[in-house]
């Protein structure tokens, strides 16, 4: 009688455990990046500027 019991639990609140563990999952998944309204090829500033910087001090040097 008890196994039958622990079955019908385990059956019931099984799935909906699951679910929960999903949903929790899903809920607090990382974001993919957003757009960075580049165009195709562009340069991200902060590289662009740090190669800039170096450049211009190989030319002063």
């Amino acid at each position: 009688m008890v196994e039958s019991a622990l079955l019908l639990i385990v059956v019931v609140f099984g799935p909906a455990a699951a679910g929960a563990l999903l949903y929790h999952l899903w809920t607090t998944r990382p974001r993919r990046p957003t757009h960075t309204h580049q165009a195709v090829g562009q340069i991200p500033v902060t590289r662009r500027r740090r190669q800039q910087a170096l450049r211009r001090h190989a030319e002063v040097s």
